[in-house]
């Protein structure tokens, strides 16, 4: 009899493990097309046979385990190609607003424009010394040069503080992740240590590491008991149930801008790849601060006359704001400079003498854009020097600031060039920045594609193949379910022979 049985227990399990198996492909389908999901496989094995007679008989089969179809390779292949898009997308749209903002340096309009006039004004007014109206001019074209200078360094000053607010931004979302991925490690490790499946749980945390790819450069490491520690900037961001914050601290004694440490040591966060550090570096991997040298105050000890390095411009720097203020200070810092001590050499019509042509609008900072005017005192025109000794016809101050213009200050890679080469150089560069940007954002954006399509041909739901499973699957748990009936009828036909032989 209790042959008899054991068949009972065996067909039980054919129709238990098919129905499992059906719960499964169920789940699949309905999930489809749910963002993050991974595709889940019912794995069986056949139970351990009892020994009758001396002889093994099979038990049936039974659930091993529901797995998650999944690569690690693969994941994290997706990440690290995701993480240099984020970099790139950063620098993209950073560029691409510094662009839009330096629309000004155009031919037409901008910065270039009004160097040109304004050298052109004192061309005319060497022709003429004594003309009224030429020396409205010059005042009128210098009030433009400054107005187009002192613009372009206030719209910086945004972008530079919109970038900061952004990096405190992706800074709280990223600890938030780090908290989240904490309390699923702790969900995992208790659902799985209970015998039950997590499996959705670890589909959450794996989006949220996708997520959190895209904000930094991250390794994903995981443990025996389902844990996962996740490495960033130089420590560990996750280990088990534990998150780690990262905070952004301001040097309020001189700087302005945030610099990204770890919360309970202070100490900076080393950032590669990923939005938060492209962020930073498109920004300015600076403290910032008003006259702050390194986000592109100059420096004004050098003489204007010497041949220092004081107005050599690196375009290797991936500091992209701060390095494209530096060489906008250096052209704005040499013009205001020297022409301020050509023309304090000069007389004017009224016999004025020692002025400069133009002045700091805060004094307690460098000549720089943003904090350059045209001397109030040259509101009356006859205060300008055009002359040297201020006799009639003399024009030598006029014509030394016209030649100014073609006199090699300015280097770049030990290439001397002048103020109109120098300029073209900024707007070169501010150009290929944006196109080397946007073709390796475009390059990466394709990589990261392909790196999805890699992992969600072995991880994504196959409609064909699951309806497949179902088929089979039915057909498997009408099998047993037909077993069970054959044992009951055999069973039923024992009995009732049984009744007859008594009677």
């Amino acid at each position: 009899m209790s042959s008899t049985f054991s068949c009972y227990q065996i067909a039980k399990s054919g129709v238990y493990t098919s129905q499992r198996a059906l719960e499964v492909i169920g789940h699949n389908l309905s999930n489809a097309d749910t963002v993050g999901y991974v595709r889940q496989q019912m794995l069986q094995a056949d139970n351990r046979p009892q020994i009758y007679s001396g002889k093994q008989i099979g038990t049936g089969t039974s659930v091993s385990e529901i797995r998650q179809v999944r690569s690690a390779f693969l994941d994290n292949a997706y990440r690290k190609e995701n993480s240099l898009k984020g970099y790139w997308n950063a620098r993209q749209s950073t560029i691409e607003d510094v662009e839009s903002i330096l629309d000004s340096l155009s031919e037409n309009n901008g910065l270039g424009a009004a160097i040109d006039d304004f050298f052109q004004g004192w061309e005319e007014l060497a022709k003429d010394p004594e003309d009224r109206t030429s020396r409205e001019a010059v005042v009128e074209y210098g009030n433009y040069f400054a107005e187009i200078v002192n613009e372009i360094a206030e719209q910086l000053d945004q972008l530079q503080s919109n970038l900061d607010e952004q990096i405190n931004s992706l800074v709280s979302e990223i600890n938030s992740i780090a908290d989240q991925v904490a309390e699923l490690n702790q969900i995992i490790l208790v659902n799985e240590n209970n015998g039950q499946n997590a499996n959705d749980y670890r589909d959450q945390r794996n989006l949220l590491l996708d997520t959190l790819s895209g904000y930094m450069g991250i390794e994903v490491t995981e443990a025996e008991n389902g844990m996962i520690n996740v490495y960033a900037g130089g420590r560990s961001i996750v280990r088990g149930n534990n998150s780690c914050h990262m905070d952004c601290s301001y040097n309020t004694s001189n700087g302005s801008f945030a610099t990204v440490v770890w919360e309970n040591s202070g100490e900076e966060v080393r950032l590669k790849d990923g939005k938060l550090f492209g962020f930073i570096e498109a920004r300015g991997d600076v403290y910032g601060g008003e006259g702050s040298v390194d986000n592109g105050s100059p420096i004004e000890s050098a003489v204007v006359d010497d041949d220092s390095d004081s107005y050599t411009f690196s375009s290797e720097s991936m500091n992209f704001i701060s390095e494209l203020r530096t060489g906008l200070n250096m052209l704005v810092s040499l013009m205001t400079r020297k022409i301020n001590s050509i023309h304090g050499q000069g007389k004017g019509l009224d016999g004025s003498n020692g002025l400069s042509f133009f002045a700091r609008i805060d004094e307690n900072l460098p000549f720089e854009a943003g904090n350059i005017k045209v001397n109030p005192e040259l509101s009356d025109p006859n205060k300008i020097a055009a002359s040297r000794t201020g006799s009639a016809g003399d024009a030598d101050i006029a014509n030394e600031i016209v030649d100014f213009r073609n006199i090699d200050y300015f280097k770049n890679d030990s290439l001397k060039m002048n103020i109109n080469d120098f300029y073209n150089l900024l707007v070169d560069w501010v150009g290929t920045a944006g196109q080397e940007a946007a073709s390796f954002f475009d390059n990466q954006s394709t990589l990261v594609l392909l790196a999805d399509n890699n992992r969600q041909s072995v991880s994504a739901v196959s409609m064909d193949e699951e309806l497949a499973n179902m088929i089979k699957y039915q057909h498997s748990y009408n099998a047993s379910a037909r077993v069970m009936t054959t044992i009951d009828s055999m069973m039923e036909n024992i009995i009732n022979s049984m009744g007859r032989a008594g009677r």
